[in-house]
Order: structure tokens, then sequence, then C-alpha cells
């Protein structure tokens, strides 16, 4: 006869308690919430005091009678859902439906027989505070929904929505957007002379740093290169110069590993080292901390809660490590624990992510594991160890040599002690090794490299990169980092190119909208506010309603006030009919002025996403049917040429227009007066002559690449490279093309 029913949510968590309860305890799961607010109605009763009403979730009701009749069963009832405000919830809604009196909460940070012994022996009731914060930010999430949609709904596009943590995702990925499109790129120039000792076959690079007579502490000293008549001048004054070592800086380094993974640095790395994105990745770190059937072993927890924002680790899996390290590396690797600088609002309610038993190596359990499984795991259990471990060392060696009226620089170091890197893969891309080099001695001149270059724009973030930006803004917490994400993504407000995120037309005209009418939901600093007073309501010292409140009342008088300020009605005469009057409306298609009269009367206006009637474009070609010119415009379809006596003459031109693309670099071949521009139609991407329609040049391009198969014009932001010409009226020096050459320059 089991003592009592644990219950859980997921049916691989039991699997995994029940191989350590063995027929002590009945274990049964959920299946995650049971209760939750209905889809199709806000279910907030703002008048009384925000009260939300819950409703059964309808695929979950099978699993209710079950649990219900497993309750009639058992003594006792135990809750053992995950340990934050998420699982609190969850343990809350399932006392509700069960009718459950007194029920006993346990938790665990990693799913193994000592710490579900533990958590059996010390019990405790339902902590209101944690569900009341979670609580909290449910209805507030919800009213936000339900006030703001149905207004962007008649603005923007209809099925669209706004999220009150989402907003300020979105405004981070449109800001950034705008610092790409306002970006000046600003050029600038390096020279490395390459060199070798006397008799030695291996050369290698200095770059210049200074004049000769600036000292090292001066401002100024680092000498910059604007432009390619400043870099012809120095090659004037080098032009057969000598070179001599005029310093020789000998010192050592260390570099340490980077501490245990919190939630958000498990799903960067995952992003950038394993290619894997923050929802796949939690879904399988879930999998790792529920339980993977190891063989004989049965269903075993891997990894501790994967939701976390602490770098903590308890001291029984610091000296477990350690003693791993010292048996299989000696002494010396065992390095100092660190701990890492905590982010704004960390709860430092749980442990790192860490293997749950070290001396569980990732080869050793491969073969239970997919592939993608292995990857995370190991992934994980090395950045556990080598947070454990020494640093590695370097020797590093800086050299000054002496060149006409320059000082030339160059940098080399020698890995001397791997320390972590026994088990953390390097990331440099091989050290620089100098030859041994003396004060004094004269080295052989092999050839001079200049290179231009230009700064580039801030980077588009990736699904890692903006959830690294929201956590060290104090946005959101471990659980909602991807969810974020997979809502603006979801939503159609942004899209993924070559793993970086782009906000498409609706992003943008919804997050315009959001900014000028409704600024403080989508400002980070009152979002991150509101998340420490989330906290403050889970630690007891706030109550929950006056937190929803606080915020509501603002959010309707944004509400109210941008309604009145973007009225829907206008006092337009209809163009078509003449007897209604133009009235904004939203479509799929985005925002339009249609008449008042319709269905009578059908005439439409396409807005642009900010909601202004787009600026034809005339063109120098008449309409065939009337004579007026024709224009260039906007239609829910994209861009078409028309007749600009529109309504009263219809002709469209049936062609495909072209609109504006990206500059390739290059003269048209046709016309020799426009520029090639490449740009994206309706039968995919092509390039054409900016002259468009005077011009009509026209090229396909590869479908599979976004390269067209014109011969492109070269990268500006590749490095230029020189080569000494005896034809050049440059001072010898002549350009040689974008691609790097390894060969000496004679």
């Amino acid at each position: 006869m089991p003592e009592g029913l644990i219950i859980v949510e997921s049916p691989a968590k039991a699997k995994t308690l029940k191989r350590f309860l063995g027929d002590r305890f009945d274990v049964r799961a959920s299946m995650g919430h049971v209760r939750d607010l209905p889809e199709k109605e806000i279910a907030v009763d703002v008048e009384d005091s925000f009260k939300p009403r819950y409703v059964v979730v309808e695929s979950r009701r099978k699993t209710i009678n079950e649990l219900k009749s497993a309750v009639k069963k058992d003594s006792e009832v135990i809750l053992a859902s995950d340990p934050d405000r998420e699982g609190e919830a969850i343990a809350w809604h399932l006392s509700e439906v069960l009718k459950l009196h007194d029920p006993k909460r346990i938790e665990f940070h990693e799913i193994t027989s000592d710490a579900v012994r533990r958590a059996l022996e010390s019990p405790r009731g339902i902590d209101m505070k944690l569900v009341n914060a979670q609580q909290a930010r449910r209805v507030v999430d919800r009213l936000v929904g339900y006030r703001l949609s149905p207004f962007l709904w008649s603005k923007v596009q209809k099925g669209i929505g706004a999220g009150r943590v989402s907003s300020v995702a979105l405004r981070l990925v449109c800001d950034r957007e705008d610092e790409i499109r306002k970006f000046v790129p600003v050029e600038s120039w390096t020279i490395d002379v390459e060199l070798a000792k006397k008799d030695a076959e291996a050369d290698f690079l200095a770059r210049l740093h200074r004049p000769i007579g600036s000292a090292e502490t001066e401002a100024d000293a680092k000498l910059e290169i604007h432009n390619e008549a400043e870099a012809q001048a120095i090659l004037q004054r080098i032009e057969g110069a000598s070179y001599r070592v005029i310093g020789v800086e000998k010192k050592r380094r260390t570099k340490s590993s980077n501490p245990p993974y919190i939630t958000s640095t498990l799903q960067q790395d995952a992003s950038s080292r394993l290619r894997m994105r923050p929802r796949q990745a939690m879904r399988i770190a879930q999998q790792l901390y529920e339980g993977i059937e190891l063989g004989p072993d049965g269903s075993t927890g891997l990894i501790t809660y994967m939701r976390t924002d602490s770098t903590r680790i308890s001291g029984d899996a610091d000296g477990r490590v350690k003693g791993w390290i010292k048996e299989k590396h000696g002494e010396n690797y065992i390095g100092s624990s660190r701990s890492a600088k905590a982010v704004p609002g960390a709860q430092d309610a749980h442990e790192a992510i860490r293997p749950t038993e070290v001396n569980r190596t990732p080869e050793s359990i491969r073969q239970h594991l997919s592939a993608d499984q292995f990857k995370l795991y190991d992934l994980i259990w090395r950045r556990f160890v080598a947070s454990r471990m020494a640093p590695a060392v370097y020797d590093q060696t800086q050299v000054e040599i002496e060149g006409g009226q320059y000082v030339f620089r160059s940098t080399g170091s020698v890995l001397a002690f791997d320390g972590f890197y026994k088990v953390w893969p390097r990331e440099e891309n091989g050290e620089n090794e100098l030859p041994d080099l003396s004060q004094g001695e004269d080295l052989v001149y092999h050839g001079i490299k200049p290179e231009q270059h230009f700064s580039q724009p801030p980077p588009r973030y990736s699904e890692a990169t903006l959830i690294r930006e929201l956590e060290q803004r104090g946005i959101g917490r471990p659980s909602t980092y991807a969810p974020i994400v997979e809502t603006i993504k979801d939503h159609g407000y942004v899209e993924l190119k070559e793993r970086r995120l782009h906000p498409t037309r609706i992003g943008e005209a919804v997050n315009t909208i959001m900014v000028e009418h409704f600024k403080t939901i989508s400002d980070d600093d009152y979002t991150a506010k509101l998340e420490q007073r989330l906290d403050e309501v889970e630690r007891g010292s706030e109550q929950w309603v006056p937190v929803v409140r606080d915020f509501y009342g603002p959010l309707q008088q944004m509400l109210d006030a941008a309604e009145e300020a973007t009225p829907a009605d206008t006092d337009e005469e209809c163009p078509l009919c003449h007897e209604g009057h133009l009235v904004r409306k939203a479509s799929k298609f985005g925002p339009f002025m249609g008449c008042s009269r319709y269905p009578k009367c059908k005439f439409r206006r396409a807005l642009t996403p900010d909601g202004e009637p787009p600026q034809p474009k005339l063109l120098e070609e008449k309409c065939p049917d009337c004579g007026r010119p024709l224009q260039l415009r906007t239609g829910r379809y994209g861009e078409f040429v028309g007749c600009s006596g529109y309504p009263e003459c219809k002709y469209i031109k049936r062609e495909v227009v072209q609109s504006e693309g990206q500059p390739m670099g290059e003269k048209c071949p046709q016309c020799g007066e426009g520029q090639l521009v490449q740009r994206t139609g309706r039968f995919g991407p092509f390039v054409a002559c900016s002259r468009y329609p005077e011009c009509k040049y026209r090229a396909a391009t590869d479908r599979s690449s976004p390269a067209p198969t014109t011969p492109s014009a070269p990268d500006r932001r590749a490095p230029r490279r020189w080569k000494r010409s005896p034809d050049s009226n440059s001072a010898g020096w002549v350009y040689s093309g974008s691609q790097p050459t390894s060969s000496r320059l004679s």
C-alpha cells in the first residue's frame, strides 16, 4: 500500500522519481497546467480587485479525473512541481481543482535519490507569495494583450497583438535596425610590414603603431590613418627603410574559465556553438533534467534545474568535481571557485546548471542519448568542470621595431599551461609565435601590406544576443527568455535571416505605435521595475493587487489618449462615390482608407505601416488611356504602375515593378548610367537598373544564394591589398584586389 500520492508535471519526471521511490509512493503526472485563464475572453474583473477567473484546461480533463480517483485512494498528497513561480502556481491550481486539504509541497533542484530524499524529509505548504507573483504577471500580461490588441487591429492589421515584455524586445530589434540604417562607415587604414630574422625562413608581421618621436604615454601616440592619401604619404616616407628591434617586453598572462551556466548563458552558447535555437535548447535541457533511460540504471536525471539565474554551486558538488579533476589531471589543475557578477534582478534561488554526477562523463552515456541530447549535455558538463579548473597561462612577448620615422609593434603569445583547456575547447585561432628577438637586432624586410578598412554598423540581434540584452536590462526571467523571442517571431514582427532578427514591415508599424502612444509599456526601465515589484511580491514585501492596479491605470489612460489621437473616421469625402466619407480600417494586408458606404462603394486607398498615405512617384511615361502621367503606387500586393488620374482612370500597367533595392556597386551594362540594384519580385530576387522604368535591364539571380549571377563589385569592407609595381605612378604601389595574398612582396 503506497504511503501517498506524488504529483509532478511530466511523465518523464514521474518515471525518474518512480525509480528512486519504488512502490513507496504512487507517482503521477499532471501534464503541466490544469487551469488557466480562458483563451477567448479577458477573464479579469477589473472592478473586483482584478480577480482572475480560471477554467480547467480542456485537454487536461481526463488527467484531472484520473488524479481525482488517485487522490481518493491515497491518504497523503504531495505536490512536486518545478521549484519556481510557475511550478508553485501549478501546485496551487492542482490543490484547487482536486479540492485538496492541506497538501504537502516539496521541491528539489536535481532529480537524484539524495535530493528527493531530503525534499521528502522537509515538506512545506504551498507558498502563496510565489503563486501571487505568478498570478500578477499573468493578469498584467492578459490586460495588456486584451486591451491593446483590438487597438492594433484597427490601426495596423487584424490578428496581431502586443505583449508587455515582447514589446520591449521588439523595440530593441527595431532600434538596432534604425542604428544600422543611419550608420555611416568610417574609413581607416593599417600598414603591416613582413619581417624576419637574418637567415630565417619564417617571417612575422609588425603593425605601424606610432611616430618614432612620440612617447607611449601620450594620448595621441597611436597613429591613426584616415584615408588612402595619408597611407600613401606614410608609404613614401618608409620606402627603403631598414628595421631594427628597439624594445622587447615579456610577461605572463592568465585566462580564467567562465562560471557554470545559467539559463541565459546556456541558451547563448547553445545557439553560437551548437546552432540550437533557445526553445530547442530548453526543451532538450528539460529532457536531461527530468530523466533519460540509461540502460540498467533506468531513468536518470542528468542535470540540475535548467531555469536559474545563479552561478552558485553546492559545497558537495564543488568537492566532487575537484576530486574528479585531481584524479584525472592532477592537483595543479584544480582552480579556485569563482562567482560571476549577478545579473539585474537575479534571484539566486537555485544552483547553476550542472551535471548531477560529474563522474557520468558525456562519452560514458553517449549510446543512451540522442545527438542533440549528447551535444547539450557535453556542453553543460565541460562548462561545469572547466569552471573549477585552474586558469590557462600564456607567455606573451611584445616587440617594438624602428622603421624609418615610425615604430612598428608585434605581439606574440604561446600557451605555457593549458589549465581548463584540458576539458574546454580553445577559442583562439592559434598562437602568434614570434622568433626569439633581442634589442638592437637588425631585421630583414620582405614586404609591406597596407589595408583599407571600414567601420561596421552594430550587428543585428540573434536570438541568443537578444536574450542576453534582455537579461542585462533586467527584463524577463529565466523561464520567459525563450518564449519572449518566440512570441515576436510568431506574431510576424521579426523574421530570422541568416540567424539574425530583422523587423518586418508590420513589426516596425507596431513598434511605431507602441513608442508614440504606449511609450511606458515599451520602455525597458519601466518593464524592469515591474519585474522588481513582482520579485517583491514573491518575497512577501508587497501585495499583488496594488502592483496590477498601478500598471493598469496608466495603461487605460494611454489607450484612451491613443484612441483620441488616431480617430478612425475622417471628414474626407470619398473620391469615388462622393457620398460616403473615408474611414481608417485594417485588413490582413495592412492599414487602408475605405468608404463608409462599403460594400455599396468599394473605394480603398492603401496606407503605409505608419498610417500615412503612400507618396506616389510620378513617372515620365504617359497613360495610354487618358494621357496623364503614370505613377508608381503601392497596393495590397506591393508596388505597381498606374494612372495618376485614378479613380477617374483605372489604367494599370501589367508589368512587374521593381521597387527600391540594395545597390550592387556596378554600372548598368545596358544604359551605362544607372546603378545595378538587387531587388525581390513576385518570382524571387533579381538584379535590375536603378533607372527603371527608363531603363528596363533585368538579370535573374540564383535563388539558392543571395548573390546575383551578375558579377559583383568588390566588397568595400574587404581589406585592400597593395603591391609594388614598376609601372605605378603612386609611390611604387598599386591596388591588387580584395583577396589577401600570402606570397612575399618584393
